[in-house]
């Protein structure tokens, strides 16, 4: 024990989903990205980045530091937030005469548990725990694919790539039989063997692919990893234990990834049209979510 601030924190990236509404919060670099086929005669499905980066080089996020006292270095390329911190030979309380080293330590500006970059004269997180939220209306006929993945997967496999490879691989799984495994595993098993081509240690590596099913039926789902996200009906899908993932179309990797957490909830009952304020009442109060965490 150093006796130091917590040094563990972690991204997130939340998906909810409730009817045809979709609630997304994020914080880090953990990002969702959208799969959108803007004409059903084509089938290019194109990639939308839904969040952005909280990376510290943004302009609103070097204002925010810096103006909590905090700083941004850049260390061999990559910009990141400093640590503040005592130097290790000091004891005793922190004086003004206390030496203090300033470390380039984080590269991501917001995330969750970072208590180290606590700033006592603002009372704030330097690294801020606030995320960013946004709501989308899914539309079944257009809206094909939800993806999230940590920086692990994104670093190797661009958004765009990311959406063609989902949908390559479906079409085989469920059109010609071909590719047992799920849409979630194949990108997070690519991702790695990208990693070890660049011979790279890799990052964290995780991934959720959630399949959106159209109103017609689109092929048979017989594997051990899948949901059926129909928004008519709602999600289909079997009890989990507490040794293993419920069968989802929300294709997820075995929780040999560490970072992975999900949670598939009772079906999604109809959504109706209300005010911004009781959509955000409804969305606390509603036990019948189906929810997404990476």
């Amino acid at each position: 024990m150093t006796g130091l601030p917590s040094t563990s924190g972690t991204t997130a990236s939340v998906v909810i989903i409730r009817g045809s509404r979709m609630y997304v919060a994020h914080v880090g670099d953990s990002g969702v990205v959208l799969g959108v086929q803007d004409d059903p005669k084509d089938d290019f499905v194109r990639a939308v980045e839904v969040t952005q980066d909280h990376k510290p080089e943004l302009p609103k996020e070097r204002e925010r530091i810096e103006g909590l006292g905090g700083s941004v270095i850049n260390k061999s390329g990559v910009n990141r937030v400093v640590w503040k911190r005592p130097r290790l030979s000091h004891n005793g309380p922190v004086r003004r005469s206390t030496v203090i080293d300033q470390i380039p330590f984080l590269a991501v500006a917001r995330a969750l548990g970072d208590l180290w970059s606590y700033d006592f004269y603002s009372g704030e997180f330097v690294v801020s725990p606030e995320p960013d939220t946004s709501v989308h209306t899914i539309d079944p006929q257009k809206h094909k694919y939800i993806i999230l993945g940590s920086d692990g997967l994104w670093n190797m496999i661009p958004p765009q790539d990311a959406i063609s490879m989902c949908q390559d691989h479906e079409e085989k799984k469920y059109f010609m039989g071909e590719a047992r495994q799920s849409c979630a595993r194949m990108l997070v098993g690519r991702a790695l063997g990208r990693w070890r081509q660049r011979m790279l240690r890799a990052d964290n590596t995780s991934a959720i692919v959630i399949c959106i099913a159209p109103l017609r039926e689109r092929g048979r789902w017989d594997g051990d990893e899948e949901l059926v996200l129909n928004l008519a009906e709602g999600p289909s899908y079997s009890s989990p234990d507490s040794s293993s993932l419920s069968p989802s179309r929300c294709c997820t990797p075995p929780l040999k990834v560490r970072a992975l957490r999900v949670s598939f909830l009772p079906p999604l009952a109809p959504w109706s049209n209300q005010s911004s304020a009781r959509e955000s009442a409804i969305l606390r109060e509603a036990p019948d979510l189906t929810v997404c965490i990476i």
